[in-house]
């Protein structure tokens, strides 16, 4: 199969279109666009320097394969000539390419002529000569009384006849055709429906003219609406309308690209069912009106069909010609001049402007009453766990419902958590866990649910809340003797094995009924006043014997559903967020690619609790397209470690620890997370964790020159290092993504100190060395430890490994801890490669040389103050 990410962006409007997304967050990033601005963008700047045009004959050099030279900026016109050459190689000498031999470029010394005297303003076709056609506009426009209404009619005519189309395989499409034949094989493409549009217009009786956007790679059309040059897209079904109501031509949108952002949702209604309006609009907002674009105009009339060529090509024909070849090196080209990379919705890091996310908090549902002595009052609840969100960036708090199959709020569907337990069980659970209880229920019994508190005033505080539920937090194994089986787990489940996932104590979703109750469970939470839900299936898989897209894609259609309803009676919207593990979904039957793109849910939140850095590129690229928000996980630790003191644990009454997570390791997590494009992140805390530094990192101001505590992924370590025969060394290469722009910190004048943190299972001794290289650049070694260094890195009494997980002590993580400075400006934004070179005279003392973990640490120190 072709790749399909950027086909329809350059005159391949494929069977499977390139989408864009939300507008109303990403729109403010292209230069000149604000929000409700009505600035003008200077475009004088993208063209040489020449007078206005007054004649047809100063087009000339505007004009056609040669117009590039007009063009300011090497890679604006290579993708002007690979525009050119590409279209070539795919219509050959017929129509669709002798129109863009014809090509007029817009710019400022054009601009006063293709609006004036360039296309005629009276329509050349002789009634009689295409008498389909004539069939066709009489059809479509029957019943329209202005020009109006007949050019929406004709324009939602080309949108819709992809659906002749629909089940056919893209391999077997024709290319181009006359008026006749792209109307009866259902065209789909861009370039063949923008002269379609043109020519139905001038059938009946409207003028207009073909548009195409060069650089960006799409065509569509203008036409002459009651005096006045119409943008109008017959491909997505999109035009728009100026304050008056008049529409917006092809140059006022490129100089007022605020006009994209501001139509109402009866014009928005029009676009094509296989997008959402969010998507297109981004992709004109990012393309076709950007200041970089390239556009221009084209003539075309009936009457001069006979000097067009209008053979067709098959798709077959056009790849043996080598257009997808010459595809490729045009996609490049594109992504550099629009600052975008990958399928072009990514952004590219050292292109795009950091800009402010939304920010998230997240509790558990029941940790918050774990550790206060009963009873939890009304005023303590709101004060430890919501009002000091008040004031902060905190726009949404994620209220959990509670440990899975048991829950922590007023609910008459499931089971209060600690409700049914009896007394001699109650003496199996921790002391934490009959708090919960005793709190919740002292708050349920003086009349005050806490999902109901935390929702009414969350409002109160401007905070939107979200009712999550853990979708499959069951404990296993299924004994009277596992205390959390007893105290975690509800009747639902005990009471029916048969709804088990096979080997498991999951719940399988196939089952109707297991569906129906976590529906039931999340409408309670809706009609509480939620302002959405959020179906946690991070929490736990498997969710079936045998994973069935198919059924959990119908479930959250069916909480779709319920939300709609439930919001009717509230006169409101109910928000879906949908929490997953990103890598594991598709294949545990989650299919989140498939909600987004068919708009089931709001937000997408990718989680991988294992992972520093988390990827989330293609969840953010799909929700460019769709409009759906992406708010990744950021993970309150850095290990599933229980603190917590656990029944029947051989070391009860010790806790077990993990490595804490600093300040500077979530403002590099959250910086990360801005360079891809994500639209916000979610601190995932169990109870009352905030800092007020927290708030910080929804503002790039506030942290893109802050200190930063970047991590290597732990899925590439450990690392053990030893000797390899003969050679004496070994050599070990991690890479390490970062987000700080260190080039930018030094040019607005601080000075970034750079320092690498190895934690391992011991000290380098003096026979050994261990180099390090980062991208190429070095050595920075690491030697033997003096002896205050040693007791500051080993302050851990076993003698056992670490990498054995003695986690019973606090501080077991630091033994081995090493540190060495390296050059700032060997770093760079983006992947780095950090390459060790370990040598030893001899073998060690000890066990070989094993790192657990690696770090950087970027110290800003500021500007110095005049």
């Amino acid at each position: 199969m072709l790749r399909r990410s950027r086909l329809s962006m350059v005159f391949l409007g494929m069977a499977l279109p390139f989408f864009l997304g939300d507008f109303l967050v990403v729109a403010s990033q292209a230069e000149g666009v604000k929000k409700g601005s009505v600035g003008v963008v200077d475009l004088s700047q993208q063209y040489l320097s020449g007078a206005k045009v007054t004649t047809r004959e100063g087009l000339a050099p505007y004009t056609g394969r040669d117009a590039w030279k007009r063009l300011v900026g090497e890679n604006r016109q290579e993708a002007y000539r690979l525009n050119f050459r590409q279209l070539g190689i795919n219509y050959g000498d017929t129509v669709d390419f002798q129109l863009r031999q014809e090509q007029v470029l817009l710019c400022p010394q054009t601009v006063d002529f293709l609006y004036g005297q360039f296309t005629p303003t009276t329509v050349r076709y002789q009634k009689g000569s295409r008498p389909e056609l004539e069939k066709v506009v009489a059809r479509v426009t029957a019943g329209c009384k202005t020009e109006r209404e007949k050019v929406l009619a004709l324009m939602r005519f080309c949108r819709d006849l992809y659906k002749k189309r629909e089940g056919i395989p893209f391999t077997e499409y024709i290319y181009g055709g006359t008026e006749e034949q792209l109307v009866e094989k259902g065209e789909e493409l861009c370039e063949c429906l923008g002269r379609l549009m043109v020519a139905l217009c001038e059938v009946a009786g409207i003028p207009g003219r073909v548009v195409m956007h060069d650089i960006g790679g799409h065509i569509t059309s203008e036409i002459l609406v009651d005096g006045n040059w119409a943008y109008i897209d017959p491909r997505a079904g999109l035009y728009f309308l100026k304050e008056d109501g008049s529409f917006a031509s092809t140059w006022d949108l490129w100089q007022n690209p605020s006009l994209l952002m501001s139509q109402s949702e009866t014009v928005l209604a029009d676009v094509s069912d296989r997008w959402t309006a969010a998507e297109r609009i981004w992709k004109c907002v990012h393309l076709f009106f950007n200041p970089l674009e390239v556009n221009g105009f084209q003539n075309y009339s009936l009457a001069d069909a006979g000097r067009y060529n209008y053979t067709q090509k098959s798709y077959k024909q056009a790849s043996d010609d080598g257009l997808f070849v010459i595809n490729k090196k045009y996609v490049q080209v594109i992504d550099e001049v629009f600052g975008l990379t990958g399928d072009g919705l990514q952004h590219c890091w050292d292109r795009q402007p950091l800009r402010p996310i939304e920010l998230a908090y997240r509790n558990d549902g029941f940790s918050q009453f774990f550790y206060d002595e009963p009873p939890m009052t009304k005023q303590k609840m709101l004060d430890r766990f919501v009002n000091p969100l008040g004031g902060t960036n905190v726009g949404t708090l994620y209220w959990g419902l509670g440990p899975g199959s048991v829950f922590c709020f007023d609910t008459k569907v499931g089971q209060v958590f600690g409700a049914p337990l009896s007394e001699e069980q109650w003496k199996m659970m921790r002391l934490g866990d009959r708090r919960v209880y005793d709190n919740v229920m002292s708050l349920i019994d003086a009349g005050h649910c806490p999902l109901r508190l935390a929702v009414e005033r969350g409002r109160e505080l401007g905070l939107k809340v979200i009712a999550r539920l853990e979708m499959n937090h069951e404990y296993g194994p299924a004994s009277s003797e596992n205390w959390m089986w007893v105290g975690f787990v509800g009747d639902f489940n005990k009471n029916h094995p048969e709804y088990r996932v096979k080997g498991s104590v999951r719940l399988d979703f196939k089952h109707k009924a297991v569906r129906d109750f976590k529906l039931a469970i999340l409408r309670e939470a809706a009609v509480a006043g939620a302002d959405g839900v959020s179906m946690d299936l991070a929490v736990y898989p498997p969710f079936f014997t045998k994973p069935d897209p198919a059924i959990m894609t119908q479930f959250v259609r069916d909480v779709r559903a319920m939300l709609d309803e439930v919001g009717r009676e509230q006169n409101r919207r109910l928000e879906l967020h949908v929490r997953f593990r990103i890598g594991q979904a598709i294949a545990s039957g989650l299919d989140w690619k498939t909600w987004m793109k068919q708009r089931l849910i709001d937000y997408a939140i990718p989680t991988l609790t294992s992972d520093f850095d988390i990827d989330v590129g293609e969840v953010v690229s799909l929700g460019h397209r769709t409009g759906v928000k992406v708010m990744p996980t950021l993970w309150q630790s850095l290990g599933l470690v229980d603190t917590d003191e656990l029944p029947g644990d051989e070391r009860q009454g010790r806790r077990r620890y993990t490595k804490p997570k600093t300040q500077g390791m979530f403002f590099a997590q959250a910086i990360l997370c801005m360079r891809q494009g994500a639209d916000g992140v979610q601190l995932g805390f169990p109870s009352d964790e905030w800092r007020p530094w927290m708030s910080d990192m929804a503002d790039p101001t506030k942290i893109e020159f802050a200190d930063k505590q970047y991590m290597v992924n732990t899925k590439h370590g450990p690392i053990r290092f030893s000797l390899e025969e003969e050679k004496r060394l070994t050599e070990k290469t991690v890479p390490l993504r970062i987000g700080d722009d260190l080039p930018g910190a030094k040019q607005a004048g601080y000075r970034v100190e750079a320092e690498l943190v190895l934690f391992g299972n011991r000290a380098v001794e003096a026979s050994e060395k261990l180099a390090v290289y980062v991208n190429g650049q070095g050595p920075a070694t690491i030697g033997p430890l003096d002896k205050q260094q040693a007791s500051d890195a080993t302050p851990v009494t076993s003698d056992s490994d670490p990498m054995e997980t003695q986690v019973y002590d606090q501080h077991w993580w630091r033994r081995g801890v090493q540190t060495v400075s390296v050059n700032s400006d060997w770093l760079r934004m983006g992947e780095n490669e950090i390459r060790f070179v370990y040598t030893a005279d001899g073998p060690p003392k000890k066990k070989s040389l094993t790192v657990k973990w690696i770090d950087l640490k970027l110290d800003y120190q500021a500007p110095k103050k005049p």
